[in-house]
This record gives structure tokens, C-alpha cells and sequence, in this order.
């Protein structure tokens, strides 16, 4: 009965360690190219309001009050 219950505290371990750990750089720069940014930090800088209502495209900052040109 002590092994199994040493066995399950190891795996208990293990699970914890992995729900805590953050993703690395290259997997957050993915995701967020998903969503449609550049990389992690300019989803971070919108996400946070740093852009102050500007949106980014291709690496360009746009201001939302600004219309395209036809």
C-alpha cells in the first residue's frame, strides 16, 4: 500500500509541475500568430491596451479611425 501510494504522489507531482509551467517564447509567438498578431509581445501589447485603439496588420500599427484607402 506505501508503494501505490508513493507511485500516486510521484504522478500528482509530475501533473502539478506540468499545469504550472508556462508555455516557452516560440510556442507563444505561434499562438498568437493564430490569432492574428506578429508575436507574443504585440498580442500582450494589445491585449493590455499599450496600442491605445490602434490595431496591428502585417506588422504596421492602424489607427482605427483611419479608413483605408479604395
Amino acid at each position: 500500500m506505501e508503494k501505490k501510494r508513493q507511485a500516486l504522489r510521484k504522478l500528482l507531482e509530475a501533473v502539478e509541475h506540468e499545469l504550472l509551467k508556462r508555455p516557452n517564447k516560440k510556442t507563444l509567438d505561434r499562438l498568437s500568430l493564430l490569432a492574428g498578431f506578429q508575436d507574443w509581445d504585440s498580442f500582450q501589447e494589445t491585449l493590455h491596451g499599450d496600442l491605445g485603439g490602434e490595431t496591428i496588420y502585417g506588422g504596421h500599427h492602424q489607427n482605427k479611425k483611419e479608413t483605408p484607402n479604395k
